[in-house]
């Protein structure tokens, strides 16, 4: 496992260096060409929805018209001006108010307020001298609104000689005629100055570089996101293409990341099955091939045993039967000798009868049957064959799933193997607790593909570097086994389609846990197939 992690790192290490790979380059020229023709279409119809739009606000006859209303405005000042220009050039021609400004300054004042009077738009009256100096001064009694009105002062002489006195007449004109006219001139002025030369520098470019400013921002985001979207999927592809290099090498041990839940995450899960199959399979081809390998040699050692054990036994009982002399000692010598040739030829028979039968195990014939109903079946058979395996009283307990659990299953074989896991395991219990609380439990559960039969004890369990070596054939922990039993047991759950493992059991000693492909899965129906290819049967 931790060899798995380690590769598995230096498979990310290795492709997670910043590039832009192929696919990444092909989405951004994709997101390129599909946004580059957009854009110049929209780039050139907003210049062309800019032009029109600026063209119809700058049509000649809304200069004509402002010009003519500017006229208009000028007119009416004008006209006004005038107007008091007139009205002081004949207040100035009064013969009475000449003569008193020239002769007599004591009727001045009287004169003065005369014009006010006649005047109503007039503000104040002043005549000076012609150092400047007033003669006579006169305002009428409302001072001047600065809100509504404005002063315009006209002067004018009262008399041929440059040396003579003036006339300062102050009006209030209407303030907001002659504001609306500075008003008008001034944006008169500035829509002409935009008019001759200033539209495309204020308007039309503006907007226009505005625009594709805009547009431009949005493919190059456009362009970011669809990188940022397709460089997670392109680094997992290329985690997958890196993790086929030690794959085709033969590590098959080597995994990749199963992060997300697309279609590549899906993949990367399949691909991860993929070689855990293989290697589940590697196993077991090398498994059968070493157990053929063992079945042979078991056959001839079986062959070149028993050949000699019958003459052995029957020589030595020869001798013994012989012997007619009046030696006690040499008598109990022989009858010795006879007791100890008899059992270890005796234990030589039992050793070379599971070596044949080893030798001569066959293929399971499988047919569909349900796991359930199978151990409930064979419950009194367990308890009674786990009940005189040992003198000891160990309890059994059993937990199976209340569904059904189909699978294809050989009924001789597999309840070899559920007698031979109960058998070992009330062993063990019994070993490591003699005063009789030994437990043993058997129980199933199924999930969506396989379900699995464990067998647990509280026993002294598997040592963790004996593991990996407990299904080969004469390894055993128990000083008077053969080490063909979980042997026996491997390859007939390799049958099944199936897999076995030692692990710790949560009661404290081993489990051994069986797990078997549910029928109609691709695993149940290659074993099944294997089946047919092979009938025969240990029925």
């Amino acid at each position: 496992m931790a060899n798995t992690l380690a590769t598995g790192r230096r498979l990310t290490d290795t492709v997670g260096v910043i590039r832009i790979g192929k696919t990444e380059r092909r989405v951004i020229v994709a997101l390129l060409v599909t946004a580059v023709v957009p854009l110049l279409t929209a780039m050139l119809l907003a210049n062309e929805i800019i032009q029109r739009v600026s063209s119809t606000a700058f049509q000649p006859e809304f200069g004509q018209h402002m010009d003519r209303s500017l006229g208009v405005y000028a007119d009416l000042v004008s006209n006004m001006k005038r107007a008091m220009r007139a009205d002081t050039k004949a207040m100035a021609a009064s013969p009475a108010l000449r003569a008193a400004a020239t002769d007599d300054n004591a009727t001045l004042e009287p004169q003065l307020r005369a014009l006010l009077a006649a005047h109503p738009d007039v503000v104040s009256v002043k005549v000076e001298d012609a150092d400047g100096q007033p003669l006579a001064q006169q305002r009428r009694a409302s001072p001047l609104d600065p809100r509504s009105q404005r002063p315009f002062t006209v002067q004018h002489p009262l008399s041929d000689s440059d040396a003579g006195p003036t006339l300062t007449v102050v009006y209030a004109a209407d303030r907001r005629r002659i504001d609306e006219m500075a008003d008008a001139q001034t944006f008169a002025q500035a829509y002409r100055r935009l008019e001759r030369g200033h539209r495309d520098q204020y308007l039309d470019r503006p907007y226009i570089i505005a625009f594709a400013l805009l547009l431009c921002l949005t493919v190059a985001f456009a362009v970011l996101v669809g990188v940022m979207l397709v460089r997670p999927v392109t680094r997992r592809i290329n985690e997958l293409a890196a993790a086929t290099q030690p794959v085709a090498e033969g590590d098959l041990t080597i995994r990749v990341d199963e992060r997300g839940h697309d279609e590549v995450a899906e993949l990367a899960r399949a691909f991860n099955q993929m070689l855990e199959r293989l290697g589940n399979n590697r196993a077991r081809i090398e498994f059968l091939k070493r157990v053929g390998e063992w079945q042979t040699m078991a056959r001839r050692l079986a062959h070149e045993i028993k050949n000699p054990l019958t003459p052995i036994q029957l020589a030595v009982q020869e001798c013994h039967r012989r012997y007619d002399g009046d030696s006690k000692r040499y008598k109990r010598l022989l009858q010795t000798t006879l007791d100890i040739v008899v059992e270890e030829v005796q234990s030589l028979r039992r050793l070379v009868g599971e070596f044949a039968e080893f030798a001569r195990l066959p293929r399971a014939n499988l047919v569909a049957g349900d796991l359930t109903t199978f151990i409930n079946d064979q419950r009194p058979r367990i308890e009674r064959d786990a009940n005189t395996a040992t003198e000891e009283d160990v309890a059994l307990e059993l937990q199976l799933d209340a569904e059904r659990i189909p699978i294809a299953l050989d009924r001789t074989m597999l309840y070899r193997v559920i007698a031979n896991l109960v058998t070992n395991a009330r062993q063990a219990a019994a070993q490591a607790h003699p005063d009789g609380s030994g437990k043993v439990r058997l129980r199933t559960q199924r999930d969506l593909q396989n379900c699995r039969l464990e067998v647990e004890d509280n026993g002294a369990g598997v040592s963790p570097d004996m593991r990996p070596t407990i299904f080969d054939p004469y390894v055993t922990t128990k000083a008077d086994g053969t080490g063909l039993g979980l042997t026996i047991c491997k390859k007939i759950i390799i049958d099944h389609g199936g897999h076995i493992e030692v692990s710790d059991s949560s009661l404290g000693g081993a489990s051994f846990r069986i797990t078997l492909p549910l029928l109609g899965t691709s695993r149940s129906e290659a074993a099944l197939a294997q089946s047919e290819r092979h009938p025969l049967s240990g029925h």
